[in-house]
């Protein structure tokens, strides 16, 4: 074999370090919550359009946040892509505490602000859109002490649906008092199955990302799927050094939270979320699909 041209190595060169075509270049969104005074604690929902003109399925994700700890760096499993719409309206939310109240010993160092990094994909290498889940229990009640609190969501709905789904991430949310996060998949009898996810503490909460590994548990991040008729039971701990009762609601100080995000495929639907919120009266729980 001859070796390559001088000219044939330039060209070699260029064409791999030719920039991606417009439409596969990162998407940057930003947000700047700004300073958050010592002692105080900052919410704040930032109203976006995405920025782009065609739609764009994005397999990867990173986030920075400047004035707190969290990076998540997120490669969704292969051929799964998140899909947006051509100046779809986004809702950026960031949370900032700069408390040392109880277990929150958090510091915000200078201004608040947090960047989303998407990568797009290929469109022909799409085969499944990912959906997102919020599953929330507006009846949680925190009395004096330690305290668990546990809620179910039949994500994949009965099994006659036939309906099978890829869990690829998981992450749970609580306020300072919360000690433990748990999370079990339920059977179809609607008993609890093998533990999926586990965090202990507050400041840090774990992203579970879960693999297609068949060799390992999910709770080792290996293979993490639903059979028809499956979903997640999730459950907080909570240790409570007041003499108060704390409800659900926002404010880290005054109120507690029992939250569970994450992502899955396939959907029915390209823009597919399911939301599973059990209502502050206790008498429904609303799953959603759309």
């Amino acid at each position: 074999m001859r070796p390559p041209t001088l000219l044939g190595s330039l060209l070699l060169g260029l064409a791999i370090a030719a920039p991606a075509p417009a439409e596969l270049r990162p998407i940057k969104l930003k947000a700047h919550a700004g300073r958050v005074k010592k002692g105080t604690e900052k919410q704040t929902c930032f109203p976006v359009d995405f920025p782009r003109k065609r739609e764009v399925d994005v397999g990867h994700v990173q986030i920075f946040v400047h004035g707190g700890s969290h990076h998540l760096n997120w490669q969704l499993h292969p051929g799964v892509g998140i899909h947006f719409l051509p100046h779809e309206p986004l809702l950026i939310q960031t949370h900032f505490v700069n408390t040392s109240v109880g277990s929150a010993a958090l510091a915000v160092k200078g201004k608040a602000r947090a960047k989303m990094v998407l990568y797009p994909m290929e469109p022909a290498t799409v085969t499944a859109h990912g959906g997102a889940l919020f599953a929330q229990d507006r009846t949680v009640l925190v009395p004096p002490g330690i305290s668990t609190k546990s809620s179910t969501c039949a994500l994949t709905g009965p099994a006659s649906d036939q309906r099978e789904m890829t869990v690829m991430a998981l992450t749970g949310h609580y306020h300072f008092r919360g000690i433990k996060f748990d999370v079990w998949k339920t059977l179809v009898d609607g008993t609890r199955g093998p533990l999926v996810y586990e965090n202990v503490g507050y400041s840090d909460p774990k992203f579970q990302q879960y693999s297609l590994d068949d060799s390992r548990p999910p709770i080792e991040g290996g293979k993490l799927v639903l059979q028809p008729g499956e979903g997640l039971e999730w459950a907080c701990t909570w240790q409570n050094d007041t003499t108060e009762t704390f409800k659900f609601g926002p404010n880290t100080q005054k109120n507690e939270h029992c939250n569970l995000f994450g992502f899955y495929y396939p959907t029915d639907d390209p823009l597919e979320a399911i939301d599973c919120v059990h209502k502050e009266d206790g008498s429904e729980v609303r799953i959603l699909a759309q």
